[in-house]
């Protein structure tokens, strides 16, 4: 028995067909102004993102974030000898002063060291932008591109705003007829700018938490030293027990000025950082 196929008619069930038809008939409605702005926003805060993580890659930070890691270091061995000093100390007011001026001391040495290295690396931040980006995207040089487009625009053919047909684009100027699509110069800077600021952000942000971390410790100091004192208080006074605690208050207000210098160059170079901070709680 042969089997012949039959073609469907017109009527046949096709839902591939149906579905097609009833889509032509309800199309998705456009997307609102709102709804299309959102969505290019978040393209570019995601190619924003983006190139910030790719400049912060750059090798030109590795140095300086060796030298951060070795300040973090220093952070864990100094939380790893207060547990000595506790209990070394617990019954000596005298020695508890004396080694609590050493370790905020400490405190101070590990801050400067990684203040300088987040502070290098902010003075690094826009050559890594550059470096990342196009060099057009420089904001001197989209400085530049606008200023020559406005200049052609009301020079050439002595009409304003009019540019002779034979000029070269200035996406063409460089590399002629193959040259890629460039940015628009504002829209290159608008670039630059928004990455140098979120490369900035990050350093600040992790220099913050540096200082945050250093007053946490502070303060677990500045405790243990609150107790010493009331120990000191219980006994009879001497120079040399005064001079300990005072040695020791002046190392915890050099830290203090410390904590607000290193805090204020990081606010001056990415005002967009965290919460404030303080060492004194």
């Amino acid at each position: 028995m042969s089997i012949s196929s039959v073609a469907p008619g017109p009527d046949a069930f096709d839902p591939l067909r149906d579905i097609r038809s009833l889509a032509a008939r309800n199309p998705a409605p456009p997307p609102t102004p709102g709804q299309a702005a959102a969505t290019i926003q978040a393209l570019s805060k995601a190619e924003v993102a983006k190139d910030a993580a790719q400049a912060r890659a750059n090798p030109m930070f590795q140095a300086q974030d060796s030298r951060k890691t070795q300040a973090r270091a220093k952070l864990q061995q100094i939380r790893e000898w207060l547990k000595i000093v506790k209990k070394l100390y617990a019954q000596n007011p005298k020695g508890m002063a004396q080694a609590v001026a050493q370790v905020v001391k400490d405190l101070k040495a590990a801050l400067k060291e990684y203040a300088d290295a987040g502070g290098r690396e902010m003075g690094m931040s826009d050559e890594a932008v550059t470096a990342t980006l196009a060099p057009a995207a420089k904001p001197e040089d989209a400085e530049k591109a606008r200023n020559a487009q406005t200049a052609d625009a009301h020079t050439a053919d002595g009409k304003t705003g009019e540019v002779d047909a034979d000029q070269p684009k200035p996406e063409d100027a460089a590399t002629g007829d193959q040259a890629a699509p460039a940015r628009a110069p504002a829209d290159a800077a608008n670039l630059y700018g928004a990455v140098s600021d979120a490369v900035r952000k990050v350093i600040g942000e992790d220099g913050l938490e540096f200082l945050k971390e250093v007053r946490e410790m502070a303060q677990d100091v500045k405790d243990l030293l609150a107790s010493a004192r009331i120990q000191a208080a219980a006994h009879r006074r001497d120079k040399s027990t005064d001079k300990a605690f005072e040695d020791a208050d002046k190392a915890f207000k050099d830290l203090d000025d410390a904590m607000h210098d290193t805090e204020r160059d990081i606010r001056q170079a990415a005002p967009d950082v965290g919460m404030r901070l303080s060492v004194t709680g």
